[in-house]
């Protein structure tokens, strides 16, 4: 017979005794524990009930697992492109006011950015940080989309572009201050 030893087996046990027809089963074979035919039926319907749990608790967590699954398909699907950071915005307002089929295809920073100081900033970048930032900003591509032209992971570009920015940064604010 079924006897709880944890916390966890006594919710079970009040899960199973709180339909009525289990606790009055349950009751008759304590009355009578010599009744293996009572026994019998109460040891079948925990199982089934057990099996019932199992069976819920599986179907629970595939709701659950499907629900954040496209939760997070949803979010990255209905991204809208927002800059997370002021310099992205900073250089996006640099960039000149060229229709953006025009500079989209061009590989030149001089062709697109109007301003000298930031230009020669640019300049100062490795040339792998120049190339992540052309493809991200001058061909509009996304993180994922130059990371497989460049046979790279997307962390390995966000790194780059973030490490490039951080640079572009410090010698624009150096340049005002001099």
């Amino acid at each position: 017979m079924f006897r709880p030893t944890n916390l966890s087996n006594q919710k079970f046990l009040d899960a199973f005794l709180a339909q009525e027809d289990n606790q009055q089963l349950y009751q008759r074979v304590i009355a009578s524990p010599d009744d293996t035919q009572k026994r019998n039926e109460l040891n079948s319907r925990i199982q089934e009930f057990y099996a019932e749990l199992q069976l819920i608790k599986y179907i629970s967590s595939l709701i659950r697992f499907t629900a954040i699954e496209l939760a997070v398909r949803n979010q990255k699907i209905g991204k809208v492109f927002q800059p997370t950071d002021e310099i992205e915005r900073v250089i996006d307002s640099l960039v000149s006011d060229t229709g953006k089929s025009e500079w989209e295809n061009k590989a030149k920073w001089g062709d697109v950015i109007a301003d000298k100081r930031v230009l020669d900033a640019v300049q100062t970048l490795t040339e792998k940080e120049r190339e992540i930032l052309a493809l991200l900003y001058l061909r509009n591509l996304k993180e994922a989309e130059a990371a497989t032209l460049l046979g790279t992971s997307q962390q390995a570009v966000s790194k780059t572009k973030k490490r490039a920015l951080l640079k572009l940064r410090k010698q624009l604010e150096g340049g005002e201050n001099t």
